[in-house]
């Protein structure tokens, strides 16, 4: 996993979360599944030292309206001068979640207004990897790899979707990935800043 190597690499990490996830399930109240997921991403946060973890707390499938607000670009652009990163990863434009889409939207479009250019790297969750002309760069994970599975594993909320849709592709992709980039196991980013 590329963002523990990161860490591995004494680089410090801040996450930010957009959608407060509350539609994944939708036969549990909104606020206890809300907490669960918080729960389960600040433990992993603090197993593996991510600085820290900042949450938007924004409503599921109605990104696309919620990051047309002001308020939502000065934070993030609050945030970015704050931190002041190397680099900024976030996801992909071709991603077929709307809310991925939409995070990627709105990450671009603050970069982009900023005065001090970041470089900004996106990767995919739900897709497989677009054919854009961007730059592109393999990370070798290899030394990660089953580390990023179990931590996978620990959002136990999400674990039937999780497995099923998103261990089964990532282990596909980062083998995909590895061989493209001579390693037994890669991530790929695109440079699109």
């Amino acid at each position: 996993m590329a963002l523990l190597k990161c860490l591995d690499e004494g680089n410090q990490v801040i996450e930010v979360i957009f959608t407060q996830g509350s539609m994944s399930h939708p036969h549990f109240k909104e606020e206890v599944i809300v907490g669960i997921r918080k729960k389960e991403m600040q433990k992993i946060a603090d197993k593996i030292g991510i600085k820290e973890v900042i949450y938007f707390d924004l409503k599921d499938l109605q990104l696309q309206e919620q990051i047309k607000k002001p308020a939502v670009k000065v934070r993030i652009k609050r945030i970015i001068e704050r931190y002041n990163p190397e680099k900024i990863f976030t996801l992909s434009s071709s991603e077929t979640h709307p809310d991925h889409r939409a995070v990627n939207e709105v990450i671009l479009k603050v970069a982009d207004s900023l005065k001090q250019k970041y470089p900004v790297y996106t990767f995919h969750i739900w897709t497989t990897p677009s054919l854009k002309n961007a730059p592109i760069i393999y990370m070798d994970i290899s030394k990660y790899f089953w580390k990023k599975i179990k931590l996978m594993k620990q959002h136990r909320s999400q674990w039937l979707m999780m497995y099923y849709q998103q261990i089964l592709p990532v282990i596909f992709r980062a083998c995909f990935y590895g061989i493209k980039n001579n390693c037994k196991y890669a991530e790929k980013f695109e440079k699109v800043r």
